[in-house]
């Protein structure tokens, strides 16, 4: 932890550092007419290091000691009894720490006591069981009068009693499983390590959990604060001037960030911007039609109802007039398949309804520019946080600066990012789980349910539809939250846990995590709690097509959906449903196994192919 900590503070990497930490207190103990050591004589065998590392050095070491320790709570709960029953407290322990960095320790744990004695400061060890008897000479008591609870079976058990002081050991916090840790996930680095002592320090202080409490602290807080870890690396790395944390799902990202880094809040601009936003102003630059192609929705039929609303025409009936007296077009009824848009069977009407609203596009473009000149858009390099995987907003945000004569720094940072993507983004882009070593199956089943995760990171309001000015300040007009509203509590709770994670990631050192905090979320979308399942299935979901729930577990169950390539697109999170609809532990397995497989085989064809292409 140390030598990472140095690094991330000071930016110089010392490798051997833990080594040559461990031979340092090796030789200072070897030093001869003397049982125990301090800091300052283990320091001064650090020989490799100059007087000012070796003051930072050990300054991060004593932060760590006092960061890291945590209560274990029947013990204090016994030696607060002991205090009522007016009894004397005496804190005695083998350790090389400052009296100071100690007190800090117990200081941190409303720890009340009477007498510190420190191995370091009295030379001897109770190890040796000499410290025992100077605790008994200064405080001039007798063997009789004093009860030693402590951990280890020599030093804190079996020597008191050599001294004629009755000795017990120590109780300790029942270890609990928490749901979606699997602790050799964890223990397989220091990262992990460290995060496990956290949630299994917060899992011993509750009974019970929430199913709010264990989607947000044990799942959500993780993975959004592994996250923002390397969002604030990428920042530095790339020397980010702002980070831009687009609405709706990049509410409690920024928050998280705002945690782990409230430093740079002045460098954080939460700014509204989506396809709604985009749309009318792109109509204003050459090429509408194409420009209207690139605000598409994700859908293979449309009707003209549907195309109205994207336009803005809220005068249905006159829009058909006008197209039907100069165009001679009245077939409204039919479907409009986007293979036809976008081959561009209907420009013609397209171009009518784009002159109807050169006014509103006009406007529209008008705000646009003004709002994102007074965010400062255009002010230096900007990283662009959102969940998008295929970068289209950014494209058409990029598109439309360089088409009205601005030239705009903007990198975008995500968490998955497509081929297409890249390609679109000419490189502009990185993506935090897309660019690790993660197992492709996870990448997978996390991209596939990327509509799940934007629920539970949104603010608390409606999509965003357009601009309008007031008291000569650029807003958003949002649409007012229709079933999504039913959520807002819920997702509300998850959001605070989430952030109380970070908060306490904060104070528990705040080591990179290192790609652990994705661990617990994906063991949470391959194997749900029941009550976890029954919460996020049923969140609702709003869009163009309707309202409709996550994965909705009225839909009837088929046991074919297990080896199906093709699931209802109303179950946007398969094992959730599958959950739901209590499919057995192997039924489970199977499915999980077969989108292994069909995973690493599409891999390897992609592999073999851009090999050949090479």
């Amino acid at each position: 932890m140390v030598a990472q900590i140095y690094e991330i503070q000071y930016g110089r990497l010392f490798p051997a550092y833990p080594k040559q930490r461990l031979d340092a207190e090796i030789v200072a103990r070897s030093v001869p007419g003397r049982s125990e050591v301090t800091m300052d004589m283990i320091y001064e065998k650090l020989t490799e290091y100059s007087s000012e590392e070796k003051i930072r050095l050990k300054a991060i070491e004593e932060k760590c000691e006092i960061d890291n320790c945590v209560p274990n709570h029947p013990m204090i709960d016994i030696l607060r009894w002991c205090r009522q029953q007016g009894k004397m407290i005496v804190i005695t322990t083998d350790m090389y720490l400052s009296r100071n960095t100690i007190q800090a320790i117990l200081s941190k744990l409303d720890i009340d006591y009477d007498y510190l004695f420190v191995s370091g400061e009295e030379g001897v060890t109770k190890r040796t069981g000499k410290l025992f008897s100077a605790v008994l000479r200064k405080l001039n008591i007798q063997p009789s009068q004093m009860i030693h609870i402590g951990d280890d079976f020599n030093n804190d058990i079996a020597m008191p009693r050599t001294k004629g002081i009755a000795s017990l050991e120590r109780l300790v916090d029942e270890k609990k499983t928490i749901a979606y840790i699997r602790p050799k996930q964890y223990k397989s680095s220091l990262a992990g390590n460290h995060l496990l002592s956290l949630l299994s320090e917060y899992n011993s202080q509750h009974s019970t959990l929430t199913v709010e409490q264990r989607i947000g602290y044990i799942v959500l807080g993780p993975l959004l604060t592994d996250f923002c870890q390397w969002l604030h690396h990428i920042k530095r790395e790339k020397k980010l001037q702002k980070l831009f944390f687009v609405a709706r799902e990049g509410f409690l990202i920024q928050k998280i960030y705002e945690t782990l880094y409230p430093e740079e809040i002045a460098s954080l601009v939460y700014i509204r911007l989506n396809k709604n936003l985009l749309r009318l102003p792109l109509l204003s630059l050459d090429n509408p039609y194409d420009n209207f192609m690139k605000a598409k929705l994700g859908r293979l039929t449309y009707d003209w109802k549907l195309i109205f609303d994207l336009l803005y025409i809220q005068d249905y009936d006159l829009a058909k007039e006008t197209i039907r007296t100069c165009l001679g077009f009245s077939k409204f009824e039919r479907p409009v398949f986007f293979k036809d848009l976008e081959a561009g069977k209907f420009n013609h009407i397209l171009a009518l309804l784009f002159e109807m609203q050169k006014d509103k596009i006009a406007e529209q473009a008008s705000l646009l520019d003004e709002y994102l000149k007074s965010l400062g858009l255009y002010e230096g390099s900007i990283g662009f946080v959102n969940n998008s995987i295929n970068g289209n907003g950014q494209a058409m945000l990029t598109a439309y600066s360089s088409s009205r004569g601005r030239a705009i720094d903007i990198l975008g940072l995500q968490f998955m990012k497509t081929p297409s993507c890249e390609k679109l983004l000419k490189g502009m882009c990185c993506a935090w789980l897309t660019e690790s070593g993660m197992p492709e199956y996870a990448k997978k089943k996390f991209h596939s349910t990327c509509l799940l995760l934007e629920h539970l990171m949104f603010e608390p309001q409606g999509t965003s539809l357009y601009f309008y000015k007031e008291e000569d300040i650029v807003k958003v007009k949002c649409e007012i939250p229709c079933t999504e509203q039913k959520d807002f509590k819920k997702i509300a709770a998850i959001q605070q846990y989430a952030l109380q994670f970070a908060d306490d990631y904060v104070h528990h050192v705040a080591l990179p995590l290192n790609m652990a905090g994705f661990y617990g979320y994906f063991n949470m979308l391959a194997y749900p709690l029941y009550e976890d399942a029954q919460l996020l299935c049923n969140l609702n979901d709003h869009d163009a097509d309707g309202d409709k729930l996550i994965s909705d577990p009225a839909l009837p169950f088929h046991h074919k959906y297990l080896i199906s390539r093709r699931i209802p697109f109303n179950i946007a999170w398969p094992e959730g449903y599958f959950v739901l609809k209590q499919v057995s532990k192997r039924g489970m397995n199977l499915y999980g196994t077969l989108q292994k497989w069909r995973c690493y085989k599409s891999t390897i064809k992609q592999a073999i192919k851009n090999n050949m292409k090479l």
